[in-house]
């Protein structure tokens, strides 16, 4: 292999630390090399992985010290590791996630939520301490909320920032039809997470944890939220459980006993729309921070992954008619009445008003577009905008 030597300098600089992140990839790069059958380049990755290994035996890194400070002494979870079935159907009822595929960016939290978020960080990376006091970190993370408000972000970032795998898990997906088999599963897979270093995500949440005696459920259930409690029972001091949910309201309440952590997360408000729109907006040069308050205010209550939608759609609309003379406004509105996002309807209708009154609207709203603002959202002049807004202001423009 050309260059071979530089490339293992390169790859032992990256082992230095024994990162996880960075194992992983070497890891991926072994199995590559295996396949194009650079056999004898891949048996000397993995010496120097199992090197590198050796090497900090006598300081284990923070993950490592983590999950001795929470109880556990689990074993590295690789790319190589076979998934736990449903040996009806022989589906994987879970994924994994390595550190080294997630992007790690927080979602645009509420500051008292971000706050909560970093105190769970912490006690993590400060686990070794908190042992010595007698006590462990926190192993149990319910976080719940309307539907693209960043949960299953929140949960990859977290993991990420630990520098451990998720394992990844969808309970809709882990239920069957046959008597038993859903509770096996669940066993199955606690079985599995219990053995590895990993954050054990558990999404729909609610799919399994459902109140015991709501009566439009039957006995099966019942017995499927008695495993799950067993199970995660079971798991305390084996790593951190995180589950999500879009219904908090159909969950047992003994299974909100068991969450020590309970974050809620809401829709993001005006001042983090507007964020999230300017980041969506941010590779199209022709965009303005105006257009970002706009598509902020047009999205008022709808989640941050909706306005993602409606911000890429809006970028592509301009795109295509760059060569056409449309406001960012006209655009918005087309918008509104076309596109999957559910836009409030009094917004909506608000945008096809005459643009004297959406001018005078938008200049005296809770948002206060200024005039240079206003003037980039409808094509005008500022000087027009100023004539509309004052109570002289004519109805024929410049």
């Amino acid at each position: 292999m050309l260059h071979f030597a530089i490339l293992k300098s390169l790859i032992r600089v990256a082992l230095a630390d024994n990162s996880g992140p960075a194992r992983h990839q070497v890891e991926r790069l072994i199995e590559a090399l295996r396949a194009d059958g650079e056999t004898k380049e891949a048996a000397a990755l993995v010496r120097m992985l199992n090197q590198g290994a050796r090497s900090h035996e006598l300081a284990p890194s923070r993950i490592s010290r983590s999950a001795s400070a929470a109880g556990g002494s689990q074993e590295r979870l690789t790319p190589s590791v076979p998934l736990p079935v449903d040996k009806e159907t022989s589906a994987p009822l879970a994924t994994v996630i390595f550190p080294g595929d997630i992007v790690p960016q927080l979602p645009l939290f509420p500051e008292a939520l971000k706050e909560n978020i970093e105190a769970l960080v912490l006690e993590w990376e400060n686990s070794e301490r908190i042992a010595a006091a007698g006590m462990r970190p926190s192993l149990s993370c319910l976080v719940y909320g309307a539907p693209g408000t960043g949960k299953t972000t929140l949960a990859f970032w977290f993991a990420a920032r630990l520098g451990i795998p998720v394992v990844l898990a969808r309970l809709d997906g882990l239920i069957s039809s046959y008597l038993g088999t859903t509770a096996r599963n669940l066993g199955a897979l606690f079985a599995f997470a219990n053995r590895y270093e990993c954050v054990l995500v558990l999404d729909e949440f609610d799919a399994i944890a459902k109140v015991r005696d709501d009566p439009n459920e039957v006995g099966e259930i019942k017995r499927v939220v008695n495993a799950l409690l067993q199970n995660m029972d079971a798991r305390e001091g084996r790593g951190i459980t995180i589950g999500l949910t879009n219904h908090e309201s159909l969950l047992d309440t003994a299974i909100w006993r068991r969450f020590e952590v309970q974050l809620a997360v809401p829709l993001p408000g005006f001042e983090q729309r507007v964020e999230i729109a300017r980041r969506s907006l941010d590779a199209d040069a022709e965009s303005t921070d105006a257009d970002a308050k706009l598509l902020a205010w047009v999205c008022e209550g709808l989640s941050g992954a909706e306005l993602q939608t409606m911000a890429l759609k809006f970028r592509k609309r301009r795109l295509l008619l760059d060569d056409i003379e449309v406001s960012p406004v006209t655009t918005v509105a087309q918008l509104s009445r076309s596109t999957s996002v559910h836009i409030d309807p009094e917004r909506a209708d608000r945008l096809f008003l005459d643009e004297v009154t959406l001018t005078k609207y938008f200049a005296t709203s809770e948002i206060k577009f200024t005039h240079g603002e206003l003037a980039s959202l409808f094509g005008r002049s500022t000087k027009t905008i100023g004539r509309r807004i004052s109570e002289e202001g004519s109805r024929h423009d410049e």
